[in-house]
């Protein structure tokens, strides 16, 4: 478990790293001892919290740990059962069938005693070092996610390399009916949203010890895929926009890769009591005292009662039964995002904030037996509860069924997996990314800096450039002209707040001047195959200004 330290090669523009093969460092709750491979020092498994009290907000350690051998794979939070109707992937051909499956594997190791942390850095980083920090948080739907997986060594190599090093932290957090379960009985208990609450309080542990690890709290960016740069959004909203502790900023700049707001329901509507209910009664704990009964339930029962709530890909079509709902009891998250938005209601820091092109088409494989305009509607209706017929009917007039103007985008008449695939694509595509990130900086233009960008290189068949295909193109550096530009940006808005500036103005690439987004010119980096250009952000404009009129109707 514990190999052998490897020197980066040293060029004008990195650093020569050596580090002990057994790093170890120093907090009040005691020492962490961790390892060293290719460069990185990696810490797996900090504990930040207490074993959490099912179904209650996290407590901070309330007793130290002593020596901690941060070497082994660490427990993931529990996750919500992935049922897929074998057709969903099965219509897809193996090549592409077979890493969707992949990726939907648990972690090795699950527990409820999983709210810990993994820390990467620099061989021979010091406490001295302050490097700034990359708080990372996983997505999956806030269904299921892990940050066992995601390996950012080579990130860290390449911010070495530009002479701008950095120091990664990711989070374990609360998913499912674990983190994210509603209902009256839990908004009066003052427990709503507990995987956002176990990544505060994470933020807040990295405020009070990443200093130890040669971190600069001072200099801490939260990034994110999916759920996790909803996360990224909402931690920037919690508060009515206060992201201070101890009188200072918990975080000072955001990353959202796919992902910006889900207008949703509050924590005791009748869809978010609904689910609440489902769940108790799969459990038997269908009583007057159905919290009570869930928390004493016996592991394996609880977790087995889950597969009663659908999930993200079931045969029943799409679904998101566990978004962040908002309590209105609660300063933590008040607020349907949407509306702290627009009322300002947010942490004023910079944002990179972008999707990929064809965010839809993994969304539209459990509608392969909803060919037409009505039937997709009552699919719709399954993501947004009570949201008007009518008005649902109205957004997806504005798509044509001819397949050349479907998603994958831009691939003419090809990649029709089934009947209507392509429009379903579309319209899923901007009902959740597209236009929701588009509408969030709308609202929040002129109040912090966003850099927007669309990802499209790399389109496979029927898929295209598909949710997540950043993150496979992190993992596996190809294309290597996306890549490039995309950690040059990252690493220098990581240091500097800005993707324009190196901090040390030399090493990297010349690359395009990545524009400040804004609504007069909606102005987006655009990431290809072989090209970094500035293009417009106004694809399907008619669709959009019908969209930015009832967004909040569309509620999750």
């Amino acid at each position: 478990m514990v190999p052998s330290s490897v020197l980066l090669a040293a060029t004008a523009c990195s650093l020569v790293l050596a580090g002990s093969q057994h790093p170890s460092v120093q907090i009040p709750d005691g020492t962490v001892i961790g390892f060293t491979n290719n460069s990185v020092e990696n810490f797996l498994g900090i504990p930040y919290a207490d074993t959490p009290e099912r179904l209650r907000p996290p407590q901070r350690l309330s007793s130290p740990f002593g020596s901690l051998n941060a070497t082994a794979v660490p427990a993931s939070c529990p996750q919500h059962p992935l049922i897929v109707d074998p057709e969903v992937f099965e219509q897809l051909p193996p090549e592409i069938f077979a890493p969707l499956a992949a990726s939907a594997t648990p972690p090795p190791v699950i527990s409820e005693d999983c709210l810990n942390l993994i820390i990467q850095r620099p061989s021979s980083t010091t406490p001295d070092s302050k490097l700034p920090v990359l708080f990372w948080i996983y997505g999956g739907g806030f269904a299921t996610g892990s940050s066992v997986g995601y390996d950012y060594s080579t990130l860290i190599q390449e911010s070495v390399a530009l002479g701008q090093p950095i120091l990664v932290v990711m989070v374990n957090y609360r998913v499912g009916a674990f983190g994210f379960l509603g209902g009256k009985e839990l908004q009066s208990d003052g427990s709503t949203n507990l995987g956002l609450r176990d990544q505060r309080l994470a933020l807040e542990w990295v405020s009070e010890n990443i200093a130890a690890f040669g971190g600069d709290p001072d200099k801490v960016t939260i990034w994110g895929e999916s759920a996790g740069s909803l996360s990224v959004m909402y931690q920037a909203l919690i508060n009515k926009g206060d992201n201070t502790y101890q009188g200072k900023p918990l975080f000072r700049g955001g990353i959202m890769n796919s992902g910006a707001l889900f207008p949703a329901e509050a924590i005791d509507s009748h869809t978010a009591q609904g689910i609440f209910d489902i769940f108790s009664a799969a459990t038997g704990c269908g009583s007057e005292d159905a919290l009570t009964c869930l928390r004493e339930l016996p592991y394996e029962e609880y977790l087995n009662a889950t597969a009663a709530i659908p999930g993200l890909f079931g045969p029943e079509g799409f679904r998101l039964s566990f978004p962040p709902r908002p309590d209105p009891t609660d300063d933590f998250f008040s607020l349907s995002p949407e509306k702290a938005a627009q009322q300002h209601k947010i942490a004023p820091v910079p944002f990179i904030s972008g999707n990929q092109d064809d965010e839809g088409t993994m969304f539209a494989l459990p509608l392969l037996n909803d060919p037409t305009s009505p039937l997709l509607v009552k699919q719709l209706k399954g993501l947004f509860h009570v949201t008007k017929d009518e008005v649902l009917e109205r957004m997806i007039s504005f798509y044509p069924v001819d397949p050349a103007a479907g998603s994958p985008f831009n691939t003419g008449s090809a990649n029709q997996l089934y009947p209507s695939f392509k429009r379903n694509a579309a319209v899923l595509g901007d009902l959740v990314f597209q236009f929701q990130k588009r509408a969030s900086h709308i609202a929040l233009d002129g109040l912090v800096p966003i850099w927007d960008f669309m990802s499209n290189y790399s389109k496979v068949e029927f898929l295209g450039t598909a949710h997540a295909s950043d993150l496979t193109l992190l993992q596996t550096q190809q294309p290597s002209v996306p890549y490039k530009a995309i950690v040059q940006y990252y690493v220098n808005f990581i240091n500097s707040l800005d993707p324009n500036v190196n901090v040390h103005g030399k090493c990297g690439k010349s690359l395009p001047h990545w524009p400040k987004w804004d609504k007069n010119q909606l102005l987006s980096m655009h990431f290809l195959d072989n090209a970094t250009i500035v293009a417009p952000d106004d694809d399907r404009e008619e669709a959009f200004k019908y969209f930015s009129g009832v967004q909040s109707e569309l509620l999750y």
